[in-house]
């Protein structure tokens, strides 16, 4: 009776020590996917604002057509016809706040999913920074922000765990 009531609370704690290692191996994978995709988004989004503006040398247009808090539209003539076509050329991104999803050029399918926030700064030739540019001429250096959160909350504490992204990108070739 005693040996079976010795095995009983031995296997108790071996069970309470797998119960939280499922918890925080569970919880360090969310964190792992969410840091991924928030950074990947980063990438592509930064590369392509970096590239607005890219055009032949009788091209002219602005490579930032639209300058809003939440939505950048960028333009860049990549394979140098002359013309701004297709999802490679003309590239909006945009964030719906109900979703809590990106997307790139109003796609049905979004590029990240489980973002809290997404913020577009811009900063202008006389060195200020605004959410709204008056003028898209001026504008000299883009600031992205990404807060993104984990797909469930955290089995610990009941809270979804997040992480804000920003980064710095000055778009090579606007008009100056």
């Amino acid at each position: 009776m005693i040996g079976i009531f010795t095995s009983l609370i031995i296997l108790a704690g071996i069970y309470s020590v797998f119960q939280s290692q499922q918890v925080a191996y569970s919880s360090q994978e969310q964190i792992n996917e969410m840091n991924q995709n928030i950074r990947a988004v980063m990438d592509l989004m930064a590369r392509e604002v970096r590239l607005a503006g890219y055009k032949t040398s009788t091209a002219v247009f602005n490579g930032i057509a639209t300058a809003q808090p939440t939505t950048i539209r960028l333009l860049a003539d990549i394979n140098q016809d002359g013309n701004i076509l297709g999802g490679t050329e003309d590239v909006t991104y945009s964030y719906d706040v109900n979703t809590l999803r990106i997307y790139r050029n109003g796609a049905t399918l979004p590029i990240a999913e489980n973002i809290t926030n997404l913020t577009f700064a811009y900063t202008l030739a006389d060195g200020t920074t605004t959410g709204n540019p008056a003028s898209l001429d001026t504008i000299r250096k883009v600031r992205i922000s990404i807060t993104a959160r984990t797909k469930n909350p955290d089995l610990g504490t009941g809270q979804y765990r997040s992480l804000t992204l920003s980064s710095d990108v000055t778009p090579r070739n606007l008009i100056s």
